[in-house]
């Protein structure tokens, strides 16, 4: 598909030449190019000058000239899911601080001010990387070999038995970049490579679709309410089966408190929907814990969904759709996004916020994400990961 001029501009910034830093006449400029001819031409002049005026650290010609696109998938809004839940503990929890007390327990739960005064809070990175991981677990549930989602902390070459081909996306592209001395390569190209887990969660070039905030505490009565308490801890010596002599630790765990959060998935795949669905269903039921000591008894949670809306930008959606059937064809090839294996459920009418509509699916949600959740398990079966990053890495690097 031939490329439209109208769709770059290029940073020129200004240039040092001469002896002792002498400026030319020239300066930082933004450049419109009228042919393909003048944007190749003066993308070559303008390798070697800092584009640290755009903000991206990147060199023109080896990457960052990408991210002038005006179509990139997150520079636009088409979709979001919002799901506001609560989270109690039904076992004690223990999320560390890290930081060492003089006589408190050793292990402190993480705090947070809120009210002028230092109170308990679960983290939102904590958060997501419990779904993160707890949605890796069904992705390879789905298709156990070859195994559909990479370990997101292995580095390429340090593989295990087990473990071959499944290095983290990120750190594949990070390697690749650093043999064939190059800044970045597009998200589009990024995307198209990476596998489920990490189009979905995020991972090296580009952010992830889903965020998750902080867990603070609601108020009760107009007061926070929580409890925390003091356990003792031994570690085991493994010949004797006892307890390890001087090894004796505390840790401070919640036990009560309710917590408020909020989850979005932005611009999403509709088989990304049915994996956080299939998330949220089991975090409902208990099976999801957080935390440490998750095999010690500790870190079970009860979660209620408060609310789950669907949101659309600039005209409502009469049924559950996804970006494959909201892009051009031309996007869907680009990015590689997945077809949608059936129509979607139809959803409520939208209340009209401004450019928003809002569909309020908090009652209906485990119906309306069926289509989706089909979406995912076809997906899983037919994902050409991790083939299609070992045949890119391989052959530029070959």
């Amino acid at each position: 598909m031939a490329m439209r001029c109208a769709d770059w501009w290029i940073y020129v910034p200004r240039v040092r030449t001469g002896h002792f830093g002498k400026r030319s006449g020239s300066e930082s400029r933004f450049f419109k190019p009228r042919s393909l001819e003048e944007l190749s031409t003066e993308a070559t002049i303008s390798t070697r000058r800092s584009v640290a005026g755009c903000g991206l650290g990147k060199r023109i010609g080896q990457g960052a000239i990408g991210f002038g696109r005006r179509r990139l998938m997150l520079k636009r809004l088409l979709h979001r899911a919002v799901v506001d839940m609560t989270i109690e503990p039904l076992d004690p929890i223990l999320i560390k601080s890290g930081q060492p007390t003089v006589s408190g327990a050793d292990m402190t739960f993480v705090t947070t001010y809120r009210f002028g005064k230092p109170v308990p809070y679960l983290p939102g990175s904590s958060l997501k990387g419990v779904i993160r991981s707890y949605g890796e677990m069904i992705c390879r549930s789905l298709r156990p070999h070859p195994v559909p989602v990479c370990l997101p902390y292995l580095k390429p070459g340090e593989e295990n038995n087990g473990e071959a081909h499944q290095a983290s996306c990120g750190l594949r592209i990070e390697q690749y970049l650093k043999d064939k001395n190059k800044d970045a390569i597009s998200s589009a190209v990024a995307y198209k490579l990476y596998c489920p887990a990490c189009r979905t969660f995020g991972a090296h070039q580009f952010i992830g679709r889903l965020s998750t905030s902080d867990a603070n505490l609601v108020e009760t009565n107009g007061s926070l309410v929580f409890l925390l308490e003091k356990r003792d801890g031994v570690a085991i010596d493994r010949l004797t089966g006892g307890a390890a002599s001087g090894a004796k630790y505390d840790l401070e765990v919640l036990t009560k408190g309710i917590f408020e959060t909020r989850i979005e998935i932005q611009n999403y795949e509709r088989w990304q929907l049915g994996l956080l669905g299939l998330i949220l269903r089991d975090m409902e039921e208990g099976l999801v814990r957080i935390g440490m000591g998750k095999s010690r008894g500790l870190g079970r949670i009860g979660v209620k969904l408060k609310a789950f809306k669907i949101i659309s930008y600039g005209h409502p959606m009469n049924e559950l759709q996804g970006l494959a059937a909201r892009c051009s064809e031309e996007e869907n090839t680009r990015y590689g996004l997945i077809a949608e294996t059936a129509p979607g459920a139809p959803l409520p009418e939208g209340n009209r916020e401004g450019l928003r509509f809002v569909h309020d699916i908090s009652e209906t949600w485990k119906t309306v994400l069926e289509p989706a959740v089909q979406d995912l398990a076809s997906y899983i079966q037919t994902v050409p990961w991790p083939t299609q990053i070992d045949r890119f890495t391989e052959e530029r690097t070959g």
